[in-house]
Protein backbone atom coordinates (compact mmCIF):
# COMPACT_ATOMS: atom_id res chain seq x y z
CA UNK A 1 0.00 0.00 0.00
CA UNK A 2 1.40 3.05 -0.81
CA UNK A 3 2.44 5.79 2.11
CA UNK A 4 0.07 8.98 2.13
CA UNK A 5 2.11 12.23 2.53
CA UNK A 6 -0.60 14.04 4.04
CA UNK A 7 -0.50 11.91 7.38
CA UNK A 8 -3.28 11.66 10.01
CA UNK A 9 -6.01 14.47 10.20
CA UNK A 10 -9.22 15.27 11.77
CA UNK A 11 -12.55 14.19 10.91
CA UNK A 12 -14.67 17.21 10.07
CA UNK A 13 -17.42 15.78 12.22
CA UNK A 14 -16.57 13.72 15.10
CA UNK A 15 -13.25 15.88 15.27
CA UNK A 16 -11.29 12.13 16.17
CA UNK A 17 -7.62 11.68 14.23
CA UNK A 18 -7.75 9.30 11.38
CA UNK A 19 -5.49 8.15 8.81
CA UNK A 20 -7.26 9.48 4.95
CA UNK A 21 -7.45 7.18 2.43
CA UNK A 22 -4.79 7.99 -0.42
CA UNK A 23 -6.56 7.20 -3.57
CA UNK A 24 -9.01 10.24 -1.95
CA UNK A 25 -5.71 12.15 -2.72
CA UNK A 26 -6.86 15.11 0.08
CA UNK A 27 -10.37 15.15 -0.66
CA UNK A 28 -11.45 13.01 2.29
CA UNK A 29 -13.09 15.19 5.28
CA UNK A 30 -14.91 11.93 7.28
CA UNK A 31 -13.32 9.03 9.30
CA UNK A 32 -14.99 7.06 7.47
CA UNK A 33 -17.67 6.47 10.39
CA UNK A 34 -21.56 5.71 9.34
CA UNK A 35 -22.32 8.40 11.32
CA UNK A 36 -20.06 10.69 10.14
CA UNK A 37 -20.68 10.12 6.68
CA UNK A 38 -24.12 10.75 7.42
CA UNK A 39 -23.96 13.52 8.87
CA UNK A 40 -21.75 15.23 6.40
CA UNK A 41 -23.99 13.86 3.86
CA UNK A 42 -27.05 15.61 5.22
CA UNK A 43 -24.93 19.05 5.63
CA UNK A 44 -23.84 18.86 1.78
CA UNK A 45 -27.73 18.39 0.92
CA UNK A 46 -28.75 20.85 3.44
CA UNK A 47 -26.01 23.87 1.95
CA UNK A 48 -27.01 22.32 -1.78
CA UNK A 49 -31.21 22.27 -1.16
CA UNK A 50 -30.23 26.12 -0.04
CA UNK A 51 -28.05 27.17 -3.20
CA UNK A 52 -30.68 25.88 -5.51
CA UNK A 53 -34.30 26.44 -3.34
CA UNK A 54 -35.65 28.28 -6.54
CA UNK A 55 -35.41 25.18 -8.63
CA UNK A 56 -38.09 23.46 -6.34
CA UNK A 57 -40.12 26.25 -6.29
CA UNK A 58 -40.25 25.94 -10.29
CA UNK A 59 -40.90 22.55 -10.39
CA UNK A 60 -43.42 22.66 -7.36
CA UNK A 61 -45.81 24.30 -9.56
CA UNK A 62 -45.28 22.60 -12.74
CA UNK A 63 -45.85 19.25 -10.75
CA UNK A 64 -48.97 19.97 -8.88
CA UNK A 65 -50.71 21.96 -11.97
CA UNK A 66 -49.96 18.90 -14.15
CA UNK A 67 -51.02 16.48 -11.04
CA UNK A 68 -54.69 18.54 -10.67
CA UNK A 69 -54.75 17.91 -14.58
CA UNK A 70 -54.02 14.98 -15.00
CA UNK A 71 -57.11 13.83 -12.24
CA UNK A 72 -59.09 16.54 -14.48
CA UNK A 73 -58.58 14.37 -17.51
CA UNK A 74 -59.20 11.15 -15.61
CA UNK A 75 -63.06 12.56 -14.26
CA UNK A 76 -63.90 14.39 -17.83
CA UNK A 77 -64.69 17.34 -16.17
CA UNK A 78 -63.40 20.67 -18.04
CA UNK A 79 -65.44 23.55 -16.56
CA UNK A 80 -66.61 22.60 -13.19
CA UNK A 81 -63.50 21.90 -10.00
CA UNK A 82 -65.04 20.76 -6.92
CA UNK A 83 -63.72 21.58 -3.67
CA UNK A 84 -62.84 17.73 -3.56
CA UNK A 85 -60.46 18.34 -5.69
CA UNK A 86 -58.55 20.97 -4.44
CA UNK A 87 -58.38 19.61 -0.63
CA UNK A 88 -55.31 17.65 -1.08
CA UNK A 89 -53.50 20.28 -2.54
CA UNK A 90 -53.98 22.41 -0.13
CA UNK A 91 -51.60 23.66 2.63
CA UNK A 92 -53.15 26.36 4.80
CA UNK A 93 -56.37 26.65 6.00
CA UNK A 94 -58.97 27.83 3.93
CA UNK A 95 -59.04 31.35 3.64
CA UNK A 96 -60.12 31.90 0.11
CA UNK A 97 -62.94 30.24 -1.35
CA UNK A 98 -60.88 27.79 -3.71
CA UNK A 99 -64.14 26.47 -5.43
CA UNK A 100 -65.64 30.35 -6.44
CA UNK A 101 -61.93 30.73 -7.89
CA UNK A 102 -61.53 27.46 -9.58
CA UNK A 103 -64.55 27.72 -11.42
CA UNK A 104 -64.19 31.35 -12.59
CA UNK A 105 -60.42 31.54 -13.34
CA UNK A 106 -59.86 28.43 -14.20
CA UNK A 107 -57.52 25.18 -12.50
CA UNK A 108 -54.75 26.48 -13.42
CA UNK A 109 -54.88 30.24 -12.22
CA UNK A 110 -56.50 28.51 -9.26
CA UNK A 111 -53.22 26.43 -8.30
CA UNK A 112 -50.94 29.79 -8.77
CA UNK A 113 -53.38 31.63 -6.47
CA UNK A 114 -52.96 29.38 -3.79
CA UNK A 115 -49.61 28.87 -4.05
CA UNK A 116 -48.97 32.44 -3.75
CA UNK A 117 -51.26 32.77 -0.79
CA UNK A 118 -49.60 30.05 0.89
CA UNK A 119 -45.74 31.96 0.19
CA UNK A 120 -47.60 35.18 1.83
CA UNK A 121 -49.11 33.57 4.83
CA UNK A 122 -45.49 32.03 5.52
CA UNK A 123 -43.55 35.28 4.80
CA UNK A 124 -46.02 37.21 7.06
CA UNK A 125 -45.81 34.69 9.78
CA UNK A 126 -42.11 34.98 10.08
CA UNK A 127 -42.15 38.71 9.77
CA UNK A 128 -44.57 38.99 13.27
CA UNK A 129 -42.47 36.53 14.90
CA UNK A 130 -39.60 39.47 14.50
CA UNK A 131 -41.81 42.50 15.95
CA UNK A 132 -42.86 40.54 18.87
Amino acid sequence: MAKNSRGKRPCCICRKWFQPDVRQKGRQKTCGAPGCMNEQHRRRCEKWNKKNKDQFKNNYLGEKIEAVENKRDKQCQKHQVSLEQLAPLRKTKPVLPWEIIANEFGIKPAIIIQYLTYQIINQANGRTAGFT
